[in-house]
């Protein structure tokens, strides 16, 4: 067997030394490096509610529970016809509409130039938020919380559009 010459025998541990090296740089051990959390996801369950208008015949509206794997739902409401200025305080009352009950949930202002409004309720479940005995009330401004901008029943109070006669 041929003996290789002292510089190509240095150049071979070099090069050993280095793929050696490179293999323990590169290893899976990147137990310094911080993970970072996967932001949260909407899991898919969601409700609608619809919003009616009180003191102006032109707003209409949704109000959509969506619930996320972090425990959040995100309540997300959607006006036509809001008035262009100011912000309309939104809130969940407790009772129906027609029985009228105190806040228990204040809700983000509805922006009047986009009619929108996004919320993060981490204070009550999903299942406790869409079986709420309650409704959500959209004001005309916070000096006129009398005013009624839209209005509509949520939870257990939703109207279903179906109805039962008795004799």
């Amino acid at each position: 067997m041929k003996k290789l010459s002292t510089p190509i025998r240095k150049l071979r541990i070099l090069i050993i030394g280095i793929l050696g090296v490179t293999a323990f740089a590169c290893s899976s051990d990147d137990d310094d490096v911080p993970v970072q959390p996967l932001p949260p996801m909407f899991t898919g369950n969601s409700v609608e509610y619809s919003l009616f208008s009180k003191s102006d015949p032109g707003i209409s509206g949704m109000a959509t529970f969506a619930e996320r794997d972090d425990g959040v739902t995100v309540i997300t409401i959607e006006l036509d016809g809001t008035p262009d200025v100011g912000d309309h305080p939104a809130h969940i009352h407790g009772n129906t509409a027609a029985e009228g009950g105190g806040i228990l949930i204040d809700l983000t202002n509805v922006d009047g130039s986009t009619g929108m409004s996004v919320t993060e309720v981490s204070s009550e479940s999903y299942n406790n938020l869409i079986n709420f005995d309650g409704y959500i009330n959209v004001h005309l401004s916070p000096n006129d919380l009398g005013t009624l901008v839209a209005q509509g029943d949520i939870g257990q109070n939703e109207l279903t559009g179906t109805s039962e006669e008795y004799p």
